[in-house]
């Protein structure tokens, strides 16, 4: 598969990139130069003719780059997130996979005691979140009107150099490859949104759903003593 990567350059891009591409060919888009692969632009997914030119080609396109928390900074990454639907829709490209996070069900609005669900309602506390509720929102539109399978991974914590999980918000690195790799095979999708978490004992996040919806199983676990998980 043909694959674009926004935000190539950055932890998580490149730990996908390594593990994934003997399986898919990357084409990278990042402000950054993508050491890893020949085929990259450097430049922003705020500039149009640089993600409309980058989409050509392309199978599926994975949308991990995002500007910044204040709100000038939000309001650009939800510019780039158009217009990586926009070229999407373009240039024929059958799959986005759009990084969301666990965040859009922020403990500020959930106590810890409720299992996060695909369907329970997002409530944004920063501009940050704000624009990962935008681009499901654009995922929506997009496979609703046009047809493109859209999945949105509703990442928790990644580490590079924290490998396995200790807290059910953590994702591991086997894990990471997983979830994005069956976001991006998974077959008949609409738009799903999964989260980009590993297992745990500590039912924070409905993992069944990521198995019924794209067939994500993860394979590492957290175990959270229960005294931990009573304090929430």
């Amino acid at each position: 598969m043909r694959v674009l990567m926004t935000g190539s350059a950055g932890q998580i891009g490149q730990h996908l990139i390594t593990h994934l591409k003997d399986r898919h060919e990357f084409r990278g888009l990042d402000i950054r130069p993508t050491p890893q692969i020949a085929d990259y632009t450097v430049a922003s997914v705020t500039d149009w003719d640089a993600v409309n030119h980058a989409s050509q080609g392309m199978d599926a396109t994975i949308h991990l780059s995002n500007v910044g928390g204040d709100w000038e900074q939000a309001f650009q990454s939800m510019v780039g997130t158009r217009h990586v639907f926009e070229a999407a829709l373009a240039h024929g490209v059958k799959r986005v996979v759009f990084a969301s996070r666990g965040g859009v069900h922020p403990s500020s609005h959930y106590p810890r005691s409720i299992t996060r669900t695909a369907d329970l309602p997002t409530r944004p506390d920063s501009y940050y979140t704000i624009t990962k509720v935008f681009g499901e929102a654009m995922g929506d539109m997009f496979s609703a009107r046009h047809g493109i399978g859209v999945v949105s991974v509703r990442i928790g914590n990644f580490n590079k150099d924290r490998d396995l999980p200790g807290h059910p918000h953590q994702l591991s690195h086997g894990d990471c490859v997983r979830v994005f790799e069956a976001a991006l095979t998974a077959e008949d999708v609409t738009h799903e949104r999964v989260f980009g978490v590993s297992d745990s004992n500590w039912a924070l996040y409905d993992i069944e759903h990521n198995r019924q919806a794209i067939g994500y199983c993860p394979q590492d676990r957290s175990e959270v003593p229960q005294d931990v998980i009573d304090q929430g």
